[in-house]
């Protein structure tokens, strides 16, 4: 039986990812797993969704060395992540989806049929994004600018310390896509991708 059909995002902050995300899962008819990750790592693990919340953008020391100590003395952060990987992996391995961040794309890797994309987007098109969130603050551009990087250095810290990778890496994705031509067209060319990478396994 082939494995299900899974589409992982990584995005830059504010880029866009996130809608697209959900335009791919509503196209294809799938379920897409973002904030839904934290809620059943909740409850499996007994911690909080909002620990869980905040070690995200956390990292510890040496993962090796937590994980020779294991026990309690492992870090939040570390439990988190492996905690989050076996919930990416078990959401995988029940169907189709679309798995939104949290290193997907990598805990995922030995598996086939795993479409891993990247999104990214202008400043000019970012700033304009952060600025309508339900959070946004008034500031001029330049700041929102420094808040932007500052997000992405989060995101790509986290992802670098718990991967063999490097983020938003074009040769650790299948399709990189601008969001400048448009939420729907990069949602559209994300199904294609999938369809056309679901076809070749299948031959």
């Amino acid at each position: 039986m082939k494995a299900p059909l899974v589409i992982t995002m990584a995005r830059e902050y504010a880029s866009g990812g996130s809608e697209i995300a959900q335009k791919v899962a509503d196209l294809l008819g799938i379920p897409l797993y973002n904030k839904e990750l934290i809620t059943i790592a909740a409850k499996k693990s007994g911690l909080t969704e909002e620990a869980i919340a905040a070690s995200e953008t956390q990292r510890s020391g040496s993962l090796i060395y937590s994980l020779y100590m294991m026990g309690n003395t492992m870090p939040l952060a570390d439990q988190v992540y492996i905690l989050q990987s076996n919930v990416i992996k078990e959401v995988a391995s029940q169907g189709s989806c679309v798995i939104l961040g949290r290193c997907g794309d990598y805990v995922l890797r030995d598996r086939p049929n795993v479409l891993r994309t990247f999104v990214f987007a202008p400043i000019d098109i970012r700033v304009a994004n952060a600025k309508v969130r339900p959070d946004a603050k008034d500031m001029p551009d330049r700041l929102w600018e420094t808040h932007l990087a500052k997000h992405d250095r989060a995101r790509a810290s986290y992802y670098n310390y718990y991967t063999e990778n490097r983020w938003g890496e074009a040769k650790n994705y299948d399709l990189c896509l601008n969001a400048a031509i448009g939420q729907d067209s990069c949602a559209q060319l994300i199904v294609q991708a999938a369809k056309a990478m679901e076809a070749a396994n299948q031959e």
